[in-house]
């Protein structure tokens, strides 16, 4: 009986199997994909990613944003890529075109059976706002070291014409420039870049950013500042604009890159001790800049312009629409060939010669020793200080001794103004309240008048002899030397004369008292030789 009930109900569901359909029917004819969806889209021209919204089962939406001047005719933009679910079709395909001049152009997509989806392109214009052709109306450095004292200046640098090279490649080279932004491309990330071509202007030439020999009181040979302020490359150069942080990179031929900030018109103020106000009249780069502290070149243009340079602001008057560049104006400087550097002569034994004094500064300081030129601190002193800057020295030789050493006289003459430092420090500058402080025995070592002298070449010292005093000093010929942290260039020669300054930290650190009269540790007194009648 138990046997007769299996067989029944085995019979009983091989009925029910045999009228079901095939399962995998639906799969293999489609009926089960009602998928009808824009995975992604990318037209010509498109800024950024689109937004892709499926209001119901009938209807969806796409905002995106076209770029119409990378776009030749916006009746027929080109669909770059269409991205649909698995086995849908649309009514255009990569590669086709969308009519942009109409009313609600749309997009439909069928599903494999045969629903469809209609989307509506809501396309706003983007537009790339540094694209066009731009002058230049000013530029602007401001740097220094010492904000906080007031030390820090703002300079346009063609008004110190005499700080750069002579011969047109100064910063009013640059103000007949043009600046042409062309938009390229609109990147995935909603980022652009292009070409910017910067036309040299009817001179043909650009500032070449060389600092005059003249007016560098460390070396007096000119410095080449390339690396502040070409930050805008010569001819033809690509440009990124990162919308997120703000910031506009140039990248020229060999692939050095700088970066800047758009900055619109306005008053902003640079940070000294009181602000120094800077108005722009347009909108302006903005590029920060990296220069060196130089607590000896506090007040003077070499600190601003050559060791601390801050920021540096290139002021441009963008051209109205459809502006071509002059003809005139479309040149692209020709590189200067470098003037060969002399055969350096051989190094000169005797000191014979005349020479004038280039700068005096000392090397001081009980606690983090610097160098520091006293008329750079000229109000600690009386006006004497300015007496020693013209000063001649004359050195004639008159022999050698038994040690082979040169002997000759020297004489250390005062200028025009006929007069020496005094070497007084103010009483006002005496931390310690005693008064006004003689510091002679520091800075007047080289003798005044007549001395004789004793010049070792081997060991590189002169042994300076007035009466029964004589003194020391080490002979520094051209070159850079280091001291601590710190070094000095000398341009001709210098004398070094070691002080017994205080090592350990005084109670006064770090002020003019501790420099000069507490910690003093070298004076340097460097002189550059006269060119002899006939040279």
């Amino acid at each position: 009986m138990n046997k007769l009930k299996y067989l029944l109900s085995a019979f009983v569901l091989l009925c029910f199997a045999s009228c079901k359909d095939d399962p995998w029917e639906d799969v293999a004819d489609g009926g089960w994909n009602h998928e009808r969806s824009i995975i992604d889209v990318k037209f010509e021209g498109q800024a950024g990613t689109p937004t892709i919204t499926e209001t119901d089962s009938e209807t969806g939406v796409i905002e995106l944003q076209l770029a119409s001047d990378m776009v030749a005719d916006m009746s027929k933009v080109r669909v770059e890529t269409l991205t649909l679910s698995y086995k849908a079709t649309a009514n255009v395909a990569s590669g086709g075109t969308i009519d942009f001049t109409k009313g609600d152009p749309q997009i439909v997509v069928t599903s494999p059976n045969g629903e469809s989806r209609t989307y509506t392109l809501e396309m706003t214009e983007f537009t790339e706002t540094l694209t066009g052709t731009y002058t230049i109306s000013n530029l602007w450095v401001y740097g220094g070291t010492g904000a906080a004292y007031d030390c820090t200046k703002l300079y346009k640098p063609a008004d110190k014409s005499w700080c750069w090279n002579g011969e047109g490649r100064g910063p009013a080279a640059e103000m007949d420039n043009y600046l042409v932004f062309t938009l390229g491309e609109i990147l995935a990330d909603g980022n652009t870049t292009g070409t910017c071509m910067n036309w040299a202007g009817e001179d043909a030439k650009n500032w070449d950013c060389v600092f005059a020999g003249a007016s560098n009181p460390d070396t007096g040979k000119p410095v080449d500042l390339t690396q502040f302020y070409r930050q805008i490359p010569k001819g033809e150069s690509t440009w990124l604009r990162n919308y997120s942080d703000g910031t506009i990179t140039f990248t020229d031929a060999d692939g050095n890159k700088t970066s800047c900030t758009l900055v619109p018109k306005g008053t902003y103020q640079m940070p000294n001790v009181p602000p120094i106000p800077l108005t722009l009249e347009s909108e302006a780069f903005k590029f920060n800049l990296k220069g060196t502290e130089d607590w000896n070149n506090t007040y003077n243009d070499y600190g601003v312009f050559a060791r601390n340079p801050v920021t540096y602001y290139i002021e441009i008057v963008k051209q109205p629409a459809g502006f071509e560049v002059p003809e005139a104006s479309k040149t692209i400087e020709e590189p200067v060939d470098p003037e060969p550097e002399p055969e350096p002569d051989p190094e000169e034994t005797s000191l014979a010669g005349t020479y004038s004094v280039g700068r005096l500064t000392v090397y001081g300081g009980s606690a983090d020793p610097a160098f520091v030129n006293p008329v750079d601190k000229s109000w600690v002193w009386d006006d004497s200080i300015w007496k020693e800057s013209d000063n001649i020295l004359a050195m004639t030789a008159t022999g050698t001794d038994d040690a082979g050493r040169e002997t000759g006289e020297c004489e250390y003459l005062p200028g025009e103004d006929g007069g020496y430092w005094n070497y007084i420090l103010k009483a006002d500058y005496n931390k310690e309240g005693t008064g006004a402080l003689d510091l002679t025995k520091y800075y007047g070592l080289l003798p005044h008048g007549k001395s004789a002298y004793v010049y070792d070449a081997e060991a590189g010292t002169v042994v300076f002899t007035s009466g029964i005093v004589s003194i020391t000093a080490k002979l520094l010929r051209e070159g850079d030397y280091s001291y601590g942290s710190s070094t000095l260039s000398v341009p001709g020669i210098a004398f070094d004369f070691a002080l017994p300054g205080q090592t350990t930290q005084g109670a006064y650190p770090w002020t003019d008292y501790d420099r000069f009269a507490v910690g003093p540790r070298n004076y340097v007194m460097l002189f550059n030789k006269q060119a002899e009648a006939g040279e």
